[in-house]
């Protein structure tokens, strides 16, 4: 069994147009005053079954959607300071 270079070329693109896509969703969910959050480490085959989608489709993300609870658990953030990320040139 042989796969075309096509086969490999879309699915090597497939990750970066998926998020791109997906950031403009969350943006106009943000826009409409609801909160989102894109998830990993799912189960694709499960999540196939639950939505009926045949074996050869893709799942990229999953991305749920409501509004956030203020009295929510979140973990400890870190941000790398911007003099260390961000460059003049």
């Amino acid at each position: 069994f042989c796969l075309s270079f096509d086969f490999f070329l879309l699915f090597s693109e497939f990750p970066k147009t998926t998020a791109l896509a997906c950031e403009n969703f969350m943006l106009a969910i943000s826009a409409q005053g609801f909160d989102s959050c894109p998830m990993e480490g799912f189960d694709e085959h499960k999540v196939k079954k639950i939505l009926d989608l045949k074996g050869s489709s893709h799942i990229a993300m999953v991305i749920a959607v409501g509004k956030a609870d203020s009295k929510g658990i979140y973990g400890n953030r870190y941000r790398i300071p911007r003099e260390l990320t961000v460059f003049e040139v």
